[in-house]
């Protein structure tokens, strides 16, 4: 895993250096949730210089449950979208995000 992006993870978060796998998730590994999360993704974006940023599905990656109240226009996207299933756990992978330092440009994994 890149060294600049483990230095960001461990500071900000609670984890250690020598914790950090790249199959962890921020909500369900390390907590990030909501605001948290999406926080962390923008510092990410800073910090690396990522492109191509606007492709980046919150709704895919962010699991906002915790920070915010249930919003039926998901309810209804998650009924009439075929790939509905992509969105019913949403989560972003530490491995992911290392990929994505190496390309440079935000890719969607799912």
């Amino acid at each position: 895993m890149n060294p600049k992006l483990t230095d960001l993870i461990v500071k900000n978060t609670h984890l250690k250096a020598s914790d950090i796998r790249p199959e962890m998730r921020l909500a369900e590994d390390i907590g990030y949730y909501g605001l948290d999360a999406i926080s962390f993704i923008d510092s990410f974006f800073s910090e690396f210089e990522i492109k191509n940023t606007e492709s980046f599905d919150v709704d895919l990656y962010v699991d906002r449950t915790v920070d915010f109240a249930p919003r039926p226009l998901n309810w209804l996207k998650n009924i009439l979208n075929k790939d509905r299933r992509k969105y019913l756990r949403p989560d972003v992978t530490l491995g992911h995000l290392d990929k994505v330092v190496e390309k440079g440009s935000w890719f969607n994994e799912r």
